[in-house]
């Protein structure tokens, strides 16, 4: 009688990870280039993944939400008009989101979707490639909603000297800028704009105007300082062609869309991303 082998242990099957599921969200969404960053990103750090652009209004938000977590979703970008929305479907938000009153980043985590605004950090990246070292720059921001506050917050934090926000609705946006020094409100083309103007280093649209006279004339914008339209398109922006026509430095918004996509991904992932394959991705600087 031969003797019995003794039984071979079994091995568990090797893991696979599932991949990432990346999403990108707003309304109209005519035109965005988050999926491309975001595929860019994973292919970087070696992840399967897809992303997908989702049409969605304030009204869908929530339920939207719920079928993405429901689905497996690792996280989303928002863009217009849900940045402030999103506060009201999230169990947690990031204290800087909640002072920007804006959150452009939503990870999803067994019962549990979080906020994060990433537009501050993206910017004060996007200046540091540029050479400005934030502490040394006087900013000018043209516009004083959810995406200005996120970046004068994160101006703020990076100690950055002056920060000017010009406004319509003066009185409306104090409560909300209270606190945030050394950030000061001013009147929408007023003289204290001007003179706030002929002493900046940084200089940005913060508001949906893209005509070729922008947030403020070219005539206006002081030679040496940086000019960044939040806006971006298939081209780039007439005001951004304009500047760059008379002298200046300027870049349209699509600068920080790659740097704050990079920071989303780092939430979503936990790893560091490298910024130049997002940037090859789209084609940035232009």
């Amino acid at each position: 009688m031969s003797a019995r082998r003794p039984a071979r242990a079994l091995r568990a099957a090797p893991r696979v990870a599932a991949p990432v599921k990346l999403a990108v969200l707003g309304d109209p969404l005519a035109f965005t280039r988050s999926p491309e960053l975001h595929r860019a990103g994973l292919d970087a750090l070696g992840l399967e993944g897809e992303s997908r652009a989702i049409r969605t209004s304030t009204t869908e938000l929530g339920a939207r939400l719920r079928e993405l977590a429901e689905a497996g979703y690792r996280g989303v970008n928002l863009t217009h008009p849900l940045k402030q929305a999103a506060l009201d479907h999230l169990g947690r938000i990031s204290p800087s989101a909640r002072r920007a009153f804006s959150v452009n980043t939503v990870g999803f985590e067994p019962g549990l979707a979080w906020g994060e605004t990433t537009d501050g950090a993206g910017f004060l990246d996007l200046l540091r490639s540029r050479g400005r070292e934030p502490q040394a720059q006087t900013v000018v921001l043209l516009g004083a909603g959810g995406a200005a506050r996120s970046l004068a917050l994160a101006l703020a934090t990076g100690r950055c000297r002056k920060i000017a926000a010009s406004t319509r609705r003066l009185e409306e946006a104090g409560e909300r800028w209270r606190g945030i020094a050394p950030a000061t409100l001013v009147a929408w083309r007023s003289e204290e704009e001007a003179a706030s103007l002929a002493t900046a280093s940084v200089i940005v649209n913060a508001t949906p105007l893209a005509g070729e006279d922008g947030a403020a004339p070219v005539a206006l914008l002081p030679r040496g300082a940086l000019i960044v339209d939040l806006v971006y398109g298939p081209e780039i922006t007439p005001w951004v062609r304009r500047a760059r026509a008379a002298g200046l430095e300027a870049y349209d918004g699509l600068g920080l869309l790659a740097f704050q996509a990079r920071r989303s991904l780092a939430l979503w992932t936990g790893r560091e991303v490298p910024i130049p394959p997002l940037m090859r991705a789209v084609g940035w600087p232009r």
